[in-house]
């Protein structure tokens, strides 16, 4: 009995022990400091920057970043950005948003459009009013759809008329002399300048002589272009009609006999 009691007295203290050193475990992994990961400094916009606004110390701030992570063209000193010349804003910047060099003019340069013009791209300007720019609504920084509807053949007729999808999911540079994509109010305006390839800038400039150009607004979900099978391309005077219409139904004859 008495072996069986110090066998007893033996498993419980080496069970009591491995307790103790699982709990120390686990209090020692949960105080532990956190691995910190490698980090830099990126600075980013304090506030939301307008287009064509200046660049000032107040305007911006150093954030950490994690190394390697940081995105083209960012700057690590915010005396970089206001040292010197001045530099503008050439597109809208959100708060917290990184100070990119694309977003951002040289020093003392102005804030002019081809600053915001992507690699590759042309602007086009093209006349509009309040019909033809959806009743004021396409904002810069909005994506259309360019409409030409012209008339097929030598002859003049209406019944001859098409419209034909010329350019998908184009963005919207400007607006008259509007570049601001911050700006929300609509504007009936009397031109709007798209930004386009240089072989679309091409079929632009010809449409617009030989027809009239109307712009569709697309959705914020739906900015690209339409894929070629969803695609509408031309619509003709002949697809309005809404079918024949329906043949009047025979009137039925009842002949009645007088009687003699």
């Amino acid at each position: 009995m008495r072996a069986i009691g110090l066998g007893l007295l033996a498993v419980a203290l080496v069970l009591g022990l491995a307790a103790v050193w699982g709990v120390r475990t686990i209090t020692a992994a949960k105080s532990a400091p956190a691995t910190q990961l490698d980090q830099t400094v990126v600075v980013v916009a304090s506030r939301p920057i307008e287009f064509g606004e200046t660049l000032k110390p107040e305007l911006l701030r150093a954030q950490a970043w994690p190394a390697g992570a940081q995105p083209d063209g960012a700057f690590k000193t915010v005396g970089e950005l206001t040292t010197g010349s001045p530099r503008v804003a050439l597109r809208p910047i959100a708060a917290n948003e990184p100070i990119l060099a694309s977003r951002i003019s040289g020093p003392g340069a102005r804030a002019t459009l081809s600053g915001a013009i992507d690699a590759g791209k042309r602007a086009v300007t093209i006349r509009v009013d309040d019909v033809v720019g959806v009743a004021g609504f396409v904002l810069p920084g909005d994506f259309v759809d360019v409409l030409v509807t012209r008339t097929e053949g030598d002859r003049g007729e209406r019944t001859n008329m098409r419209t034909d999808v010329l350019l998908e999911g184009v963005r919207v540079l400007a607006v008259d002399q509007l570049a601001n994509e911050n700006k929300n109010d609509p504007v009936v305006a009397k031109a709007a300048t798209i930004e386009v390839a240089p072989e679309q800038a091409q079929r632009l400039a010809l449409a617009a002589e030989v027809g009239t150009l109307s712009l569709s607004l697309r959705g914020t979900a739906d900015a690209m272009a339409t894929s070629p099978s969803e695609a509408v391309r031309t619509v003709r005077v002949g697809d309005l009609r809404l079918g024949a219409a329906a043949a009047p139904e025979p009137v039925k004859v009842v002949r009645v006999q007088q009687p003699r």
